[in-house]
């Protein structure tokens, strides 16, 4: 098939299982009417007829899938064989890229805050608030009303609530005998939420409903930006980090028992060169006992964890520095949403006693696919921003 002037050849199987015609695909649910198995390995074009005036091509077969009448024929536009020309994108490769903290051209993070009652008014706003969620990891909605419902109404504006053994929306609150290093005073290091899970949540968000006077900080790192300067100055401890295995939990053996084993930066499908990244996997509170994943037997499994030490220590170090960091002291009516697989987020201690205001968040989360469900079809709505 002639495409921009050159001769490409294409399978005709390929060719065959992309047919959109109404036959193939039911025109109200987009969803195929057919199997990969139904199209012949012997399946042919009979006929191929290119229309410049319309950049299609049409296709008749020989030998077609089981079904179809002699006089089925498929139709499609240049830019879906462009496509097939074109190096293999990620289910992320139409959105925004996104954008590492600290670096050229913008050495800054400076975040515009969204008022809760135009985000819930106006998808314009929601939509730059997602798209920045998307290129930044973060985002403030402010002038949130103090009330429990308040959060919900935030999360569900992007998609479902993800429903956790904490519930649909949760309170940090210190309390005696916590379950949870959260629901204490103490400072809280960079982590990943709910780590323990196999699938954690994409979405985090948190609403402040009453702060105290001094202390309680919030504090967010880019581990993207982490990761890729781990890469850029010692590869062997970015590839300790990508390819050993470590053991996270929860374990409260009367309620919930989660594990699950992970590497601290999931390469699929990161591509530093290509600026495409997945998620990070850091949270020390959940750190379980390393196990041995080696045939070598006990040697191996110490060679393994001096190794990694080594480099989490080192991806530590650069999480502290300045340049990875955005500290807000979070205010009632506050409402502070991050990418949960690439903004790890911590706490400066606070006072309990502080001036009889105890520190109440509520928080919630949304996982992947609807925050980028709602992104695409705004996107398709307003144009591609951040590009």
């Amino acid at each position: 098939i002639p495409i921009d002037g050159k001769t490409v050849n294409f399978s005709a199987v390929l060719l065959r299982d992309s047919c959109p015609c109404p036959s193939c695909v039911h025109e109200s649910t987009n969803q195929r009417l057919f199997s990969v198995a139904d199209i012949p390995a012997n399946v042919k074009a009979r006929a191929v007829e290119v229309d410049t005036a319309s950049d299609s091509v049409s296709i008749s077969w020989e030998n077609d899938a089981h079904g179809c009448t002699p006089e089925h024929t498929t139709n499609l536009d240049m830019a879906t064989l462009r496509s097939f020309s074109q190096p293999a994108s990620s289910p992320t490769s139409c959105l925004p890229s996104q954008v590492l903290w600290g670096r050229e051209p913008r050495k800054s993070l400076d975040l515009p805050d969204y008022d809760y009652e135009t985000y819930m008014k106006d998808d314009a706003t929601l939509y730059k608030l997602i798209n920045q969620l998307r290129i930044d990891g973060l985002a403030f909605v402010t002038n949130v009303p103090g009330v429990e419902e308040s959060l919900a109404t935030i999360a569900t504006r992007i998609g479902p609530i993800k429903d956790t053994f904490y519930g649909y929306t949760w309170d940090v609150r210190t309390v005696p005998k916590a379950i949870n290093a959260a629901y204490t005073s103490h400072g809280l290091g960079f982590h990943t939420d709910l780590l323990y899970f196999q699938q954690p949540p994409h979405i985090q968000l948190l609403h402040c409903v009453q702060s105290a006077s001094s202390g309680g900080a919030s504090v967010f790192a880019d581990a993207y930006k982490a990761a890729v300067d781990l890469f850029e100055t010692d590869m062997e401890a970015f590839d300790t980090l990508a390819t050993v295995p470590v053991n996270y939990h929860y374990n409260h053996p009367n309620a919930n028992v989660y594990r699950t084993t992970k590497p601290v930066i999931d390469l699929r499908p990161m591509r530093i060169g290509d600026q495409i990244y997945t998620r990070i996997n850091w949270g020390p509170p959940f750190l379980a006992p390393f196990s041995n994943h080696e045939a070598q037997g006990v040697s191996a499994l110490n060679d393994k964890v001096e190794r990694w030490h080594d480099a989490a220590v080192k991806f530590n170090a650069l999480l502290q520095r300045p340049e990875y960091l955005f500290e807000r002291k979070m205010n009632p009516g506050d409402c502070v949403l991050f990418d949960n697989t690439r903004t790890l987020h911590s706490r400066r201690a606070f006072d309990m006693a502080d001036v009889g205001k105890p520190r109440w968040l509520r928080g919630t989360y949304v996982d992947k696919d609807p925050y980028l469900s709602k992104l695409r079809v705004l996107q398709n709505k307003f144009g591609r921003q951040g590009q």
